[in-house]
């Protein structure tokens, strides 16, 4: 028999309060964006640091500050939360996590975890004595702990992509029935050309300046191009370099603009969830130079602009860099019928008993 979810006080708990910015915040802002209008009741606790210009009527925003380092993450998510709620007479119903690791409200209800995080799926090591990999090496071996102290094998996860479905599945040991593919959902924002250069090849990288990210390999493989080839990196200026041009940070609007103004997406990027310029650059039928990776082949299945490339052969990338023709474009890439947050709300209603 499905709860009664009108009750005054009866909701679909969703914790997000660490969330803050990046990739993370973009799936935050989409999940509350595609909220059904219908008689369930949301409450989403979110950082007092983020703004949402709307919501359903629905929908009830709780901010809460100071809890995004770890120790108090960690309270929240044990203690904190179910507190909240317990003072303040809340029913929890269902409860849905949007940032990988689960948290108690004090009773057993339908569990849903929105796991973005590849790190623990790659077979690589990293140094916590190394500065730039303390973090990564935080991820594989300690985060991969707190996942595991909230899940059980009923918990419903959701994951952006096959390969990290699997990888969940084998790391975790969770059932593959219970894991759950949706696709994030791709804008498409009509936007004025940048005004690049009218000669030569005109690349673009939108990135941050994460190791991993592997600009390097386009620094390489640019110092050895014969061609007039200039890269656009979406960083603040770093070095005096007359192939490079520094752009800093760009608006959504702006990032839009380069897709529409270069010649070609390149993204040699080797740790990725899902990696969300290749396919805003392929539903606009951008030519891609990707890393030869699982998730850019798994997210670019079809699209026949695209050229993969071993990440760290810089000769491989100067060899693409230098076939790439001026303002070519493919067939957009139709990603409509992928799945995405409807099938995830079909998902979790299905499962609010």
């Amino acid at each position: 028999m499905k709860i009664n979810s009108k009750s005054s006080n009866n909701y679909i708990v969703v914790n997000a309060t660490a969330i803050e910015g990046g990739g993370a915040l973009s799936i935050l802002k989409q999940f509350i964006e595609n909220i059904p209008l219908d008689d369930n009741k949301w409450l989403i606790f979110i950082s007092d640091k983020i703004h949402l210009d709307k919501f359903n009527e629905n929908v009830r925003i709780e901010k809460i500050s100071g809890v995004k380092s770890l120790f108090k993450r960690f309270w929240w998510d044990l203690i904190g939360l179910r507190k909240w709620l317990r003072n303040n007479k809340i029913i929890p119903i269902a409860k849905v996590s949007l940032q990988n690791t689960g948290f108690l409200v004090g009773k057993d209800i339908p569990s849903f975890i929105y796991f973005h995080q590849s790190i623990p799926f790659y077979n690589k090591k990293w140094n916590p004595l190394i500065k730039e990999q303390r973090t990564l090496w935080f991820y594989k071996n300690v985060y991969p702990i707190f996942v595991k102290m909230f899940l059980k094998k009923e918990t419903i996860i959701f994951v952006q992509l096959d390969y990290i479905k699997k990888g969940f599945s084998n790391y975790f040991k969770h059932p593959l029935k219970n894991i759950v593919v949706v696709h994030p959902v791709i804008k498409i924002n009509k936007t004025d050309n940048f005004p690049l250069k009218k000669e030569g090849i005109d690349l673009f990288y939108p990135t941050s300046n994460f190791f991993y990210k592997n600009i390097v390999v386009l620094i390489e493989a640019l110092s050895n191009t014969s061609n007039n080839i200039k890269l656009y990196l979406t960083l603040k200026d770093d070095c005096n370099n007359d192939k490079i041009e520094y752009m800093g940070p760009l608006t959504f609007n702006e990032v839009c603009g380069m897709y529409e103004s270069c010649d070609a997406l390149v993204f040699p990027s080797y740790i990725e969830t899902y990696g969300l310029p290749l396919i805003e650059a392929a539903t606009r039928g951008v030519p891609i130079l990707a890393a030869d990776l699982p998730y850019a082949r798994e997210v670019l299945s079809g699209y026949e602009g695209v050229k993969f490339i071993p990440f760290n052969n810089a000769d491989a990338w100067r060899c693409e860099m230098e076939k790439l023709e001026k303002s070519k474009r493919y067939k957009p890439f139709d990603v409509s019928n992928r799945p995405s947050w409807k099938e995830l709300f079909e998902k979790i209603n299905k499962n609010i008993f």
